[in-house]
């Protein structure tokens, strides 16, 4: 792996100063600009094909957006176990320039440094493991790094055409069930390919993309996906082998045809992942809302792609014969400032249901923060929540109560990361300012978990009988 180098951190300011430069007022601008013009400054794509004057214009009519972030973490384990705390600072700033002819440029860089912590390298006494959650508001995979943490995040170009575009490079994708950017530390989840957005007829939209390259959550850096999927935490096989396919997956890439559709009161997605040499993933989801109430539906299945039966046993991402397959179900209520929703999933014993915690985190219904399915079989959830916004809606708190049955430790057949069956509660506080501080957010979210039935320290160290208290303060621009 190749150390980021200085040099496109400095492009990247260049690049944004360029903008920045005829630009010091965008209200100024937009007092000497015709309505449409000014549309376009505000994010519309307009099919202005002439009357720019230079590329500096080009440049100066375009939009600046991006956030400021302060994200401090402690981790309370349980009993004579460690406990860690860090805190860090960083923002990311995006460019896009006006469209000219269709054509779109984009540029966008996130950097983050440490302002304290404890030592999150010295071990633990009893389990010699060292921090896990405070790391990650940081650098995985150098757990030096604690300031040279820049990383280009976007550089892209993108073509608007009627009812769609086309989007290529370094880019911000559209969320979705598992290919996500999942933004709840200092750095996201980061893709680099091209991107097919179209509407052929309203309300419904397609998408299709072949992604190539990625930094995952919590890097500086960008991979290859041959040598990406198994950066995380390998797990084991499911016959308790650890698992060893780190850079033995020979993966050019991921494929992915999307399809959504709405109306009044059906809501349909349905989306095909292809992971190249590894696994097709179908998921479906459909969703009823009538006056206060939502039901919802999701399903996914699996299935090995045909080079993993040349790959060693202990090789594989996926044994050949496994299916993972997850049905699940939520209702929801709202009433006033309230909302309310409770959710089920099974995951079957046709197999784990896998998921590279490079590219993403499931959205099953049942999924909250700290808590996800990948890895899982024959295995069934239980989630309840509720949500209230009060203060004229400036403040919003949340209730989230989540339950595992059926995994055991060392039962690998289901059981990917070798978890036991637990219980987590997270408790969120958000409040939105108005007024001179509009656009910044402080949330705090603790979150407490515990296993059901196994709890040697080996077990839940950095994984489950903790108390985590998370306070982020967010302003985005």
């Amino acid at each position: 792996m190749r150390k980021q180098t200085r040099w496109k951190t400095y492009l990247l300011m260049g690049f944004i100063f360029l903008a920045l430069t005829p630009k010091l007022s965008a209200q100024h601008l937009e007092q000497h600009l015709s309505p449409a013009t000014a549309d376009t400054i505000v994010g519309g794509p307009p099919n202005a094909q002439g009357g720019l004057s230079s590329l500096r214009e080009l440049f100066g009519l375009g939009t600046i957006s991006g956030h400021f972030r302060n994200f401090f973490m402690t981790t309370i384990n349980q009993g004579n176990l460690k406990n860690y705390y860090a805190d860090a600072i960083g923002g990311a700033i995006r460019v896009r320039t006006h469209t000219f002819y269709g054509f779109e440029l984009g540029v966008a860089g996130i950097f983050t440094f440490k302002a304290f912590s404890n030592d999150l390298n010295e071990p633990d006494p009893t389990t010699g493991r060292i921090s896990k959650w405070e790391h990650e508001l940081f650098d995985v995979l150098d757990l030096e790094n604690f300031n040279d943490l820049d990383r280009l995040e976007e550089l892209y170009i993108r073509y608007y055409f009627n009812r769609g575009n086309i989007t290529y490079g370094k880019i911000t994708t559209e969320e979705t069930p598992l290919l996500n950017r999942s933004d709840g530390r200092m750095k996201p989840f980061a893709f680099k390919g091209l991107w097919f957005n179209y509407t052929p007829v309203n309300n419904h939209y397609f998408h299709l993309s072949w992604i190539d390259r990625v930094s995952p959550r919590s890097t500086v850096e960008w991979f290859d996906f041959k040598e990406a999927i198994g950066l995380a935490p390998q797990g084991f096989q499911p016959d308790g082998t650890p698992a060893q396919y780190f850079e033995h997956l020979e993966s050019e890439g991921l494929a992915m045809l999307g399809y959504q559709w709405f109306s009044e009161d059906i809501y349909l997605e349905l989306y095909q992942w292809y992971l190249h040499n590894v696994f097709y993933t179908t998921w479906a989801t459909l969703e009823y809302h009538k006056k206060d109430w939502t039901f919802g539906l999701q399903y996914s299945v699996q299935f090995a792609d045909g080079f993993q039966r040349e790959l060693d046993y202990e090789k594989r991402y996926i044994q050949p014969g496994e299916r993972g397959q997850v049905l699940s179900g939520r209702v929801r209520y709202h009433f006033g400032d309230w909302d309310m929703w409770g959710a089920y999933t099974h995951a079957f014993d046709t197999g784990r249901f896998l998921w590279p915690r490079e590219l993403g985190r499931d959205h099953f219904y049942t999924s909250i923060p700290r808590s996800r399915l990948d890895g899982f079989g024959n295995t069934d959830i239980i989630t309840l929540g509720a949500q209230v916004h009060f203060g004229g809606n400036h403040f919003t708190s949340s209730l989230e109560y989540t339950r595992l049955f059926g995994p055991e430790v060392d039962a690998f057949e289901f059981n990917k990361y070798n978890l036991d069956a637990y219980q987590q509660m997270n408790l969120k506080l958000d409040y939105a300012f108005t007024g001179f501080l509009e656009g910044m957010h402080m949330l705090v979210m603790y979150v407490y978990r515990n296993n059901l039935n196994n709890s040697e320290p080996d077990v839940i160290f950095n994984r489950s009988n903790y108390h985590q208290v998370n306070f982020v303060t967010n302003f985005e621009f």
